[in-house]
Parts: C-alpha cells; sequence; structure tokens
C-alpha cells in the first residue's frame, strides 16, 4: 500500500477526536483543545483568559477573540481546512498532493485544493508505526503558516452538539 493510501485510509477512519495542541508559527504561540467531527465540524479552542476560539459548522468558520469580543466569519470553502471535514478524504481529484516526505520515524503530506492553490495548503505530519496523526501546519492565502502539534489524542470522545456552536461574545464559549 503506497503512503498516500495509508494516509487517505487513517483520514478516513478518523471521523472525531480530541486532542491538545501546541501552536507556532506566524500566530504567535498558544495551546489548547481540538475537536474534529467530520463531515463538516472542528473547535479549537485555546487555553487562558481571553482567548480564541475557533469552530467550523454548516460550512462557516467563526473565531471569536475572548478578550475583546471580536468575530470573524468566513466560508470554510475560502480555507485550506475544508480538506479534512469532507465526509470522505480523497488526496487525489479535488485535492492535490504537492509534496510527500518521509522523515525519522514519520510521513508528512502537503495538500491543496486543486482549483483554487492559492487559498492555501495544510502540511499533516504522521509518526509511522503505527500510522497516527501528530501535527498539522496550516498555511493561509499569505503564506502565513501555524502548525497545531497533538497530543493525547482520543479517537472516541464524548461530543455533544453545541460544542460546534458558533461561539458569542461574552458567553464564556
Amino acid at each position: 500500500m503506497s503512503d498516500i493510501d495509508r494516509v487517505s485510509a487513517y483520514l478516513n477512519a478518523t471521523t472525531r477526536f480530541e486532542a491538545r495542541f501546541t501552536q507556532t508559527g506566524a500566530f504567535g504561540p498558544g495551546a489548547g483543545l481540538v475537536w474534529l467531527d467530520r463531515p463538516g465540524h472542528l473547535r479549537i479552542d485555546y487555553a487562558g483568559p481571553g482567548a480564541r476560539v475557533m469552530v467550523i459548522g454548516n460550512g462557516r468558520v467563526h473565531i471569536l477573540d475572548r478578550s475583546n469580543g471580536a468575530t470573524t466569519t468566513m466560508p470554510v470553502s475560502r480555507t485550506p481546512l475544508g480538506i479534512l471535514l469532507a465526509p470522505q478524504i480523497s488526496l487525489s481529484g479535488a485535492v492535490t498532493v504537492t509534496a510527500l516526505r518521509h522523515e525519522a520515524g514519520g510521513v508528512q503530506v502537503s495538500v491543496q485544493k486543486t482549483d483554487q492553490p492559492g487559498q492555501g495548503s495544510l502540511t499533516l505530519y504522521f509518526y509511522d508505526q503505527p500510522l497516527r496523526l501528530a501535527a498539522v501546519t496550516v498555511t493561509d492565502t499569505y503564506q502565513r503558516s501555524l502548525t497545531l502539534s497533538l497530543s493525547d489524542m482520543n479517537r472516541n470522545p464524548k461530543l455533544t452538539p453545541d460544542l460546534f456552536q458558533p461561539p458569542v461574545a461574552g458567553s464564556g464559549s
């Protein structure tokens, strides 16, 4: 089985998870929890008072800056994150693999939307034996990147629908 086939099979078998993350990159350091519930739902909740929360659901990205109550909303279709949120993940056709690298004990796969490469890319880092997701780097349309390094992943968490509701300023969610 090719590495691309292995990665595709792993991603399609991973329909939900909860994990801790540490963030590095263009948007500064951070840490918190991330939840995925495919298709279509993702929540990234930064730790600390006044931290941000990003929720993706119903085809929209909602970001709340808890420090000032500012919100940003955009279609998920304008970001590369939609690649990971599809009902069925295919690393061909609508998605182009731009790089495949082997590193000590791991595999790195970079992907972008075939028809909209200017919207950014995702680079997925996997531990190899057994194959499991270690980190995700999101590069936006301006070539700014942030990496979420994952730990303590639970691939069968108890998720509630309100976890993926758009955050509201002052609600604490």
